[in-house]
Parts: structure tokens; sequence; C-alpha cells
């Protein structure tokens, strides 16, 4: 009677757990501040004309955001993070055109309240196993009208994966 469940919530359980290691081993987190993450981050905004981009990192509890544009915060909970959701995407992009009408996120702070999200755009960022560690978004207080080029963002989280995996590599051989 309680198989199916029980096996599925451990299933859950155990990804996220070897999610966090991916996290953890990436050393992602130690990118906060870096220049080229920044000038990513800078490049999606313009190309979008969002008023808001950033490139997190979901951990435990908080996401991360390494750079970011708009937002004016570092770190965010995790349960209210539309990154967080991305990355259970399997891989895909997640585009929400107007969050205060969708049912998984109208009743977020950031939706409700400062800074009144209505778009939302993010690609996942991965290591090179495909594990999720984060994402790149785009937002905006103004819901999206019409279609969404998703091109550029997946080219720059490729860029980001590049770098996470390029600053992961230099520490690796500092360490040897």
């Amino acid at each position: 009677m309680y198989g199916a469940h029980v096996s599925s919530w451990f299933d859950v359980f155990s990804h996220e757990q070897r999610r966090q290691l991916a996290v953890d081993q990436s050393g992602a987190l130690a990118m906060r501040g870096s220049e080229k993450l920044e000038r990513i981050v800078d490049v999606v905004r313009d190309y979008y004309r969002t008023q808001y981009a950033a490139i997190s990192i979901i951990d435990k509890r908080v996401q991360t955001l390494l750079a970011q544009r708009g937002l004016g915060v570092t770190e965010t909970p995790r349960s209210t993070a539309f990154c967080a959701v991305t990355i259970r995407q399997g891989g895909r992009m997640l585009v929400i055109p107007d969050a205060s009408s969708d049912p998984r996120f109208e009743e977020f702070d950031s939706v409700r309240y400062d800074p009144f999200v209505r778009f939302y755009a993010g690609a996942p960022i991965t290591d090179p196993t495909g594990m999720a560690l984060g994402a790149i978004c785009v937002a905006d207080s103004e819901p999206l009208a019409g279609e969404f080029d998703h091109s550029l963002l997946v080219m720059m989280a490729h860029e980001v994966e590049r770098e996470l995996a390029s600053s992961m590599k230099a520490v690796v051989t500092t360490l040897a």
C-alpha cells in the first residue's frame, strides 16, 4: 500500500542528495561576483531588454545569486525561487509569461510584492554529468508579450557551465 509512495519519495530525496553533492563539488558558490559571470548577466539582460537577470545556484535552503542585475539581493529562500523550479524541469527551459496568473508562483513574495515579477525565463545550468546546479534567468515586472526566443539564454547557460568547469579545473590544478 505504501510501497510506490515511499519509493517515489526516496527517489526524489536520493536525487536531491546527489544534486547537492554536485553543487558542493562544483565550487560554483566561490564564483560569486565573478567578472565573467557579471558580463554574461549584462548580455542577457540587454539582449532580452528585461529589468532583471541573474545566474543562480540552488543550495540546500537558499538560492545564491552568483551574478545579478536589477534585483539588489545575493540570496533568496529556495522555497520561493523560480530557478529552484527551473532545475526540476529535466534540463528544459522554464518560461512563465505571467507569474501572477500561474498557480505555482502567484503566492511568491517576489510576485506579490516588490519587485512584482510577472515574466520569468530560466535555463538550467548543469555540471558535466548533467546534474542541475542552478539557472540563468531573465525576469521583468511586465508580462511576456509574444513569443520568447530562448536561443541566447541557452547559449549563455552553456557559457556559464564552461566557466564553472574552468574554475573547477583551476582549483584542482592549484591543489595538485
